[in-house]
């Protein structure tokens, strides 16, 4: 078989066991056993062997002799990877969680751009420049300018240079984007916020790094508090 296909087949057998278990379609807390759950997905054992020891060492599902493939509480999940961040809160929608996200976002994204300030090369800080002018251009469309600006905050994290910080920004975005239709937010007005963007895309022009960090711990501070959970 070829492989690609094969990569194909594990991603969607992934995605929708994933599903299933954010739908609660599992009684209590143990999948089926693999030969069954192989034919209901349509797939080999093999493919499903794979499927399930990716989600296993990501902490969702965990697999022991004699007794089967056991769902663990999402609070143990392995949070620091994107998809999985996004998984979580299709299942438990958490106003704990979302806030340990924001508090994490404001360690990642002030520290992102005040190396971006002294890392960035000219690519970097031209890419940089075209994002906030998007931002710019944006206008009063909300969902142009949530794209806008997660394009931007991707551009500041790359340039940072930090593998580590790009990763667990790539974690707080995805995070976020998935509580969208159950989080209300006291965000800034448009005009402010592009503001406030510009004073961090200065600062990292100018070199800044202090300046470019306080201001982006400025933004996000200003941007996500306070924050309020709907009722699900």
């Amino acid at each position: 078989m070829n492989h690609g296909y094969e990569v194909s087949l594990v991603k969607r057998v992934i995605n929708q066991l994933v599903a299933d278990i954010a739908n609660g379609d599992y009684e209590g807390d143990m999948l089926p056993p693999q030969v069954i759950l192989s034919k209901k997905h349509g797939v080999s054992r093999a493919i499903m062997r794979e499927a399930i020891s990716i989600l296993v060492s990501r902490r969702m599902l965990d697999v022991r002799p004699k007794t089967g493939t056991r769902i663990t509480p999402a609070k143990d999940w392995l949070i620091i990877d994107h998809e999985v961040a996004e998984w979580r809160l299709r299942v438990t929608p958490d106003p704990e969680y979302l806030q340990g996200l924001i508090e994490f976002r404001r360690l990642v994204d002030p520290r992102a751009a005040g190396l971006a300030a002294t890392r960035a090369n000219r690519h970097q800080r031209i890419a940089i420049t075209v994002m906030y002018q998007n931002l710019h251009r944006a206008g009063g469309d909300a969902v142009a300018q949530q794209a806008a600006e997660d394009a931007l905050q991707a551009a500041i994290v790359d340039a940072s240079g930090d593998a580590l910080l790009r990763q667990m920004g790539s974690v707080i975005r995805m995070g976020l984007r998935a509580i969208q239709p159950i989080c209300t937010r006291q965000a800034l007005a448009c005009d402010a916020r592009l503001t406030e963007y510009g004073k961090v895309v200065r600062a990292i022009e100018a070199g800044d790094a202090e300046g470019a960090k306080a201001a982006m711990m400025h933004l996000v501070s200003r941007s996500t508090d306070p924050v309020s959970m709907e009722a699900v």
